[in-house]
C-alpha cells in the first residue's frame, strides 16, 4: 500500500482555496491561538521570556476574521462524513466553537480534554497553572453520510485516566512532547505524536487522507505517514521545512520498495 505525503509552503488561507471541494477525510487543525505578546511574557524567577512568536499576534477583529475564513475553506475542503479536530486553549477555543456552531450541516461530536501531566511550571504565579489544551471534535454531515468514529480501536487507549479494554473518557493525559520527538529540530508549539495517532486512527481507516493547514514541524504528517493514511500539509514558514524534510524522509520499516511512501515538497504560487 503506497501513500502520497505532500507538503506546500504557503499561507493557510491561499492554499486551502486551491483545494477541491471534499478532498479529504480528516482535518487536524494546530492554528495560532492569538497569547503570544509583543514583548513576550517573562517568568517570575527568571530572565527567560515566552510567547514571543510574530505568527500568534493578532488584534481581537483580526483574530476573528482570520478563523472565520480558514474554518470556512477547512470545512468545503473536508468530505461529507468527515472530521475537523480544532485544538486550543481558553485563548481561542470558545471562539471556535462559537464559529463552529453557525454552520447548520456542522455537528460537535467531543470536546476533548488534554491533561499534560508534566506541564510546564507556573509562568507569573498569579493564576492557576495550565496544564491541559483542549480539542473541538467536529463532523461535516449531510450527503447521507455520518461521521467515521472506530469506536473499538480506541478501547485501545490507555493512560493515567483511561483503562484499556473501557469505553474510552475524553479526558486524554498525554506528557509533552518529549525530546526523542524533537530530533530533527524545535518548534515551539509541536504536538506529541501520541496525541495525533489517537485522533488518526479514531476517525479514519487506512488510505484516508489528512490535511493539516498549520503543519509546523510536521506530527501530522509523519504519524499519518506511519499508520499508512495521505497526508496534505500546509506551513507558511519555510524554516520549519527542513525539519519536516527530516521527519518524512527518515528510512521506512519495511523493505517493500513498490510501496514506499511518495513524498512530496512545493512552493505554493500566488495567482493575485
Amino acid at each position: 500500500m503506497k501513500t502520497t505525503h505532500k507538503i506546500i509552503n504557503g499561507d493557510a488561507l491561499e492554499v486551502l482555496k486551491t483545494l477541491p471541494d471534499g478532498s479529504v477525510d480528516l482535518i487536524f487543525a494546530d492554528p495560532p491561538y492569538n497569547m503570544s505578546k509583543k514583548k513576550g511574557l517573562g517568568w517570575k524567577y527568571s530572565k527567560h521570556i515566552t510567547m514571543q512568536e510574530d505568527w500568534d499576534i493578532f488584534s481581537k477583529d483580526d483574530y476573528f476574521k482570520f478563523n472565520k475564513q480558514w474554518i470556512n475553506e477547512a470545512l468545503r475542503v473536508l468530505k461529507h462524513g468527515g472530521s475537523l479536530w480544532i485544538s486550543g486553549s481558553f485563548h481561542n477555543i470558545y471562539q471556535v466553537g462559537f464559529i463552529l456552531q453557525h454552520y447548520n450541516d456542522v455537528k460537535i461530536n467531543n470536546s476533548i480534554v488534554w491533561f499534560k501531566p508534566n506541564a510546564q511550571p507556573n509562568i507569573t504565579c498569579r493564576l492557576f497553572t495550565e496544564s491541559t489544551e483542549h480539542l473541538i471534535w467536529a463532523s461535516k454531515n449531510g450527503n447521507k453520510k455520518k461521521w467515521k468514529f472506530n469506536y473499538e480501536w480506541t478501547k485501545s487507549i490507555e493512560d493515567q485516566i483511561n483503562n484499556k479494554g473501557k469505553q474510552t473518557r475524553n479526558v486524554w493525559a498525554i506528557p509533552l512532547t518529549p525530546k526523542k520527538e524533537k530530533w530533527a529540530g524545535v518548534h515551539p508549539t509541536q504536538k506529541p505524536e501520541e496525541l495525533l495517532r489517537r485522533i488518526i486512527m479514531s476517525c479514519t481507516d487506512k488510505e484516508d487522507t489528512v490535511l493539516d493547514p498549520f503543519v509546523g514541524s510536521g506530527t501530522t504528517s509523519a504519524v499519518a505517514k506511519e499508520l499508512g493514511r495521505n497526508s496534505i500539509g500546509i506551513e507558511k514558514d519555510k524554516k520549519y521545512l527542513k525539519i519536516i524534510r527530516k521527519r518524512l524522509n527518515t528510512s521506512q520499516k519495511t523493505l517493500d520498495i513498490i510501496n514506499q511512501p511518495e513524498i512530496m515538497f512545493e512552493k505554493f504560487k500566488s495567482k493575485t
